[in-house]
C-alpha cells in the first residue's frame, strides 16, 4: 500500500556510512520507505570513503559527505576528531533549522552520531539501527538519546532502553530474495552440475582468509574433496579490490579450472542464490544474509576489533546450528589447519549442510526493512494499514 502524498516531499535523514555493513541496511529501508511513501526524500549523512561513493554517488546532492572522523585511541588525533565533530554538528544544526525533517534513521557507527545527536536535541524522532550483537561506542552514545532502537538480536542496551528496543532483524534488500538458481548460475557464468562455495571477506575483502584459501587450494585432500565424483564443487572468491590482482595471479598459477575470482559483486542476490556453502567474516550484514538466504557457513570473525563484536555475531549463528566458527589467527599458515578440518567436514557431509541450511532459514528475518520503514512512516504522521 502506498500513501497519497501532496506535492511537497517528506524529508528523512539516513545517517551512517564508511562500510557496506552500515549502508546496505539503509538502502534496504529506503527501498521499502519509497514504495510506501513515494513522496519521501532521503538525505544520506555519510562519508567520502570509496564504498560510500560507490553506493551513494547516484543520490546526487542528497548524498552528504560529512567531515566527521572516527574517535581513535591515538590522543594525537583527538583534536582533529573534535574539530570534525563540531563541524558536522554545526552542519546538521543548520540543516534541521532550515528543513522540516520528519525523522532520522541512524544506521550505526561514527558517521551516524552528529545527525542523530542534533536531531534528538531538536525533538525530531530518531531511530537507531544496531546490527551487531554488541553495541559499539557510537551506538552506545546514541542509544541514550533516541526514541527507538532496532536490533538484529536481543542485546543489552545502555540507559535502561529495553522498552525502546524492537528485535526486527537487519534490513536486507529485496534483490537478495526469490532469485532463480539457474538464472544466477548463468549470470555468473558458473557450471550447473557443481555445488558452489562462496569465499568473501565482505565489501573490503579479508587478506588472511584470501591467503589461507590460496594455501588450501594447493592441498591434495582439499582438491580431491572439491573434485569429488559424486559432488564436485566450484568456488566463487570475492577478494576485495585491494587483493584482486594478487589472488587472480595466484589462482592462475595454481590452475584450478572452477575457481572464479571477483573483486566485488554488486548482485549479492545472485551470489547467495547459487551458494551451497560459504567461508566468510561475521559482520552483521553477512550474518543476516546467510540466515535469510539459508547458506551454511564457516565463519572467521575479524580478529582486530577490541570488543570482538564479530565473534559475538558468530556465536548467534553457532547457537542455533547455522554455522561453525574458525578463529582467524591472522596469518595464513596458522589458519590453514583449522580451516581445512572445518572445510573437509562440511564438504563431505551433505546431511549436516542441509541441517545448517534449515537452521539458518528458521532464524532469518527477511521483513526487517518493511518494519523499520513502517516506523518511519508513522514518525512522519502517516498510518499504515
Amino acid at each position: 500500500m502506498a500513501f497519497e502524498c501532496s506535492t511537497q516531499d517528506v524529508l528523512f535523514v539516513f545517517a551512517g556510512g564508511g562500510t557496506g555493513g552500515h549502508l546496505y541496511p539503509g538502502l534496504a529501508v529506503a527501498e521499502q520507505l519509497q514504495a510506501l511513501m513515494p513522496c519521501s526524500r532521503i538525505y544520506w549523512a555519510a562519508t567520502p570513503r570509496r564504498i560510500d561513493e560507490r553506493l551513494l554517488a547516484e543520490k546526487g546532492d542528497t548524498y552528504i559527505r560529512q567531515t566527521v572522523q572516527p574517535l581513535t585511541k591515538d590522543v594525537r588525533r583527538w583534536p582533529a576528531f573534535y574539530r570534525s565533530w563540531r563541524e558536522s554538528c554545526r552542519f546538521w544544526d543548520q540543516f534541521f533549522s532550515q528543513n522540516r525533517v520528519a525523522a532520522v534513521l541512524a544506521l550505526g557507527g561514527y558517521a551516524a552520531a552528529p545527525a542523530g545527536r542534533i536531531a534528538a536535541k531538536r525533538g525530531i524522532p530518531v531511530a537507531l539501527l544496531n546490527p551487531d550483537a554488541k553495541m559499539g561506542v557510537a551506538n552506545r552514545y546514541l542509544a541514550r538519546r533516541v526514541s527507538s532502537i532496532f536490533t538484529q538480536w536481543a542485546i543489552d542496551v545502555p540507559g535502561h532502553g529495553g522498552d525502546r528496543v524492537s528485535i526486527t532483524g537487519l534490513p536486507l534488500r529485496s534483490s537478495l530474495f526469490h532469485r532463480s538458481r539457474e538464472q544466477s548460475l548463468s549470470a555468473l557464468h558458473l557450471a550447473s552440475n557443481r555445488q558452489t562455495l562462496i569465499i568473501t571477506g565482505a565489501s573490503l575483502g579479508a587478506g588472511s582468509i584470501n591467503a589461507a584459501w590460496c594455501e588450501l587450494m594447493c592441498d591434495r585432500q582439499v582438491r580431491e574433496a572439491l573434485n569429488s565424483p559424486s559432488e564436485p564443487w566450484q568456488i566463487v572468491h570475492l577478494t576485495g579490490t585491494a587483493e584482486y590482482e594478487k589472488i587472480r595471479q595466484t589462482a592462475e598459477a595454481i590452475g584450478y579450472e572452477h575457481w572464479k575470482i571477483m573483486d566485488y559483486c554488486d548482485d549479492m542476490g545472485a551470489i547467495w542464490a547459487v551458494a551451497d556453502m560459504a567461508i566468510t567474516r561475521a559482520g552483521a550484514g553477512l550474518c543476516a544474509e546467510l540466515e535469510a538466504c539459508g547458506v551454511p557457513a564457516i565463519l572467521m570473525p575479524y580478529p582486530y576489533h577490541r570488543d570482538r563484536h564479530q565473534h559475538a555475531n558468530a556465536q548467534k549463528l553457532l547457537s542455533h546450528g547455522a554455522a561453525v566458527m574458525v578463529e582467524d589467527r591472522r596469518e595464513a599458515a596458522a589458519n590453514v589447519p583449522a580451516m581445512k578440518i572445518a572445510l573437509l567436514e562440511l564438504l563431505n557431509n551433505k546431511n549436516r549442510r542441509q541441517a545448517m541450511r534449515a537452521a539458518a532459514l528458521a532464524n532469518g528475518k527477511p521483513s526487517a526493512a518493511m518494519q523499520i520503514a513502517g516506523w518511519l512512516c508513522r514518525a512522519a504522521g502517516r498510518s499504515i494499514a
